[in-house]
């Protein structure tokens, strides 16, 4: 049967959900359905899945969890109630937060229940653990390592991680394997931990064009795209949204593309947008994000905005009630050997460890370099409009060469793994100086300046206490220091030449504003009213969090509590 769209010949589909975008909540969304016996449709733009989602970290923020409870940890939903009502203010919408706050728990009960997804608590701090409701420990949860040989075929769809969290060739390595290949000789345990995992990579390499033992993100989509084959739920790549189907007050389907032609595919519960926002549209980052210039994102580079434009064109609104339009890390840009210069995320290895200021144009401090990664940032943007600095203004991280052997910085991996600097140094990544009013000059900054403000850097961790900025008096800030350090884990001097320069500008991690609805997913119009059949999770949906980051996982945590509030309600109106 065909209709005409267009001109066009157009095949028909039916299914019960439908769903678009291959990320988490994509994902989590067409496996809710699929485990309660709906007919799924999961459609991906691109060749392989997972998105972003796939070269994330992979943690998930969800107050309630049982995980923590096993661990014997005390926290309470009133507890975090507390802490978002504190940290999201005057931008707290109750709908919202509730929403979440409700349906936490129960969402990873529930997609861990008769699937291959298992989730471990990890020892990660709210962001602001000082903040009322705070917890050092409780909230955030990580997918389990996942072996790919179990996906067989399927393993070559998943999205591989970024470069920086891979070596020799294509092998992942987990946060918990990073001391034992930074410090592949400390100890025979490291050793033999490192050489185990080599052996086992050249194995995975006889069969696929990378290592097959992953974690972080990664595994949480190759767990996910598991459990969707366990449950039959049909899943098209290469197969772009290009309109949705609004039938009076109704969204009854859409049409997308599949191999050269148009499929109209009807819904009969609904259609859920989980596209990952707008993060790599420049259109859309200066009608929606102008007050906050960027050039750059970490996201996935397919997360262009199909969803909102979707949605849209048949009456739905961006919610622009946040306080910030993205979720943001400092990033650094990296020329490749075909002048392409390429972002390059703040590291795990060097993030916030001591040792390492943020500099700004004038050579001075400007944040706690061991808060949160979207802290840094708004301090950035902060810093640039009191000096009324223009959109290019040069921020720097400083440090000297024992920092970089060992902790690395940025893309320059900690000794062994980069024996040299001098390669960096001719392609422009880094500066480098003998001394630190030479290493000034080079970066136009008053030498003056940069040198008094590491000098009473260096005073503080002689004293052990940061009386600018606090760095190292939270638990967060500790996760980043050295138990070997003191009298602050978090200080370390600076002092011995070469002394580094890495340019930082501001990146995305993904976008917050998004398209407004309930709390149970579901897409408004202007006029407030749902816009039947039409879900929305993920970056699609404007940011339950409001364009703040109160800890470890606030995308992916909610991007599956909303991929579950969006079936259960599709399937409470049939």
């Amino acid at each position: 049967m065909h209709a005409i769209s267009n001109g066009q010949a157009v095949a028909e589909e039916a299914v019960d959900i439908l769903v678009f975008g291959s990320g988490a909540g994509g994902l989590a969304a067409s496996l809710f359905a699929a485990k309660r016996g709906l007919k799924v449709l999961l459609c991906e733009k691109s060749s392989l899945l997972g998105g972003t989602t796939a070269t994330s970290g992979g943690v998930l923020w969800v107050p309630g969890n049982r995980q923590a409870r096993e661990a014997g940890i005390d926290d309470t939903i009133e507890n975090a109630r507390t802490y978002l009502r504190h940290e999201l203010g005057n931008y707290y919408r109750d709908d919202l937060a509730e929403a979440f706050l409700e349906s936490a728990g129960p969402a990873i009960d529930d997609i861990e229940d008769g699937t291959s997804v298992a989730f471990d608590l990890i020892a990660s701090p709210d962001y602001h653990p000082d903040s009322p409701g705070g917890v050092d420990k409780g909230r955030s949860i990580m997918a389990r390592r996942y072996d790919g040989n179990q996906l067989g075929a399927d393993f070559a769809l998943v999205r591989p991680p970024m470069d920086r969290l891979m070596v020799c060739g294509g092998m992942m390595v987990g946060p918990d394997e990073i001391p034992a290949f930074v410090r592949p000789f400390a100890s025979v345990a490291n050793f033999k931990r490192v050489v185990g995992r080599l052996a086992r990579h050249g194995l995975d390499r006889l069969k696929y064009r990378r290592g097959a033992q992953v974690s972080n993100g990664n595994a949480l989509v190759a767990r996910l795209l598991h459990s969707l084959r366990m449950h039959k739920a049909d899943i098209w790549v290469d197969a772009p949204l290009k309109e949705l189907i609004r039938t009076g007050n109704r969204v009854e389907g859409a049409i997308v593309e599949k191999n050269g032609r148009l499929v109209r595919v009807h819904a009969r519960l609904g259609v859920v947008l989980a596209t990952g926002g707008f993060p790599q549209d420049p259109t859309l980052r200066r009608e929606l994000s102008a007050s906050f210039p960027h050039d750059h994102s970490m996201a996935f580079e397919g997360n262009t905005g199909d969803g909102q434009r979707a949605a849209r064109a048949v009456g739905a609104v961006v919610d622009m009630e946040l306080s910030s339009p993205c979720l943001w890390t400092p990033s650094s840009l990296l020329k490749e050997r075909d002048g392409k210069d390429v972002p390059v995320i703040y590291g795990y290895l060097d993030r916030g460890r001591p040792g390492i200021i943020a500099v700004d144009p004038e050579g001075r401090r400007f944040v706690n370099e061991s808060n949160s990664y979207h802290d840094i940032v708004a301090a950035l943007f902060e810093r640039r409009k009191s000096l009324g600095a223009a959109a290019n203004a040069r921020f720097h991280f400083i440090c000297d060469a024992a920092f970089v052997r060992k902790n690395g910085l940025g893309a320059i991996r900690p000794w062994p793994w980069s024996p040299i600097l001098s390669p960096f140094v001719r392609n422009g990544y880094i500066t480098t100086a003998r001394t630190l009013p030479e290493l000034a000059r080079k970066l136009a900054i008053d030498p003056a300046a940069l040198t008094a403000t590491v000098a009473r850097h260096n005073g503080f961790a002689q004293t052990g206490k940061d009386v600018d900025f606090g760095k190292g008096s939270t638990s967060f800030n500790r996760v980043w220091g050295d138990p070997a350090v003191g009298p602050n884990p978090n200080l370390t001097p600076i002092v011995k030449a070469p002394f580094v320069a890495l340019p930082i500008l501001p990146a995305t991690l993904g976008t917050a504003v998004g398209l407004k609805t309930n709390g149970d997913a579901q897409v408004l119009d202007a006029s407030g009213a749902v816009i039947p059949g039409l879900f929305a999770c993920g970056n699609e949906l404007a940011s339950s969090m409001r364009g703040f980051y109160p800890g470890g996982g606030i995308t992916l945590g909610p991007a599956v509590v909303f991929a579950y509030r969006a079936v259960l309600k599709a399937l409470a109106e049939v």
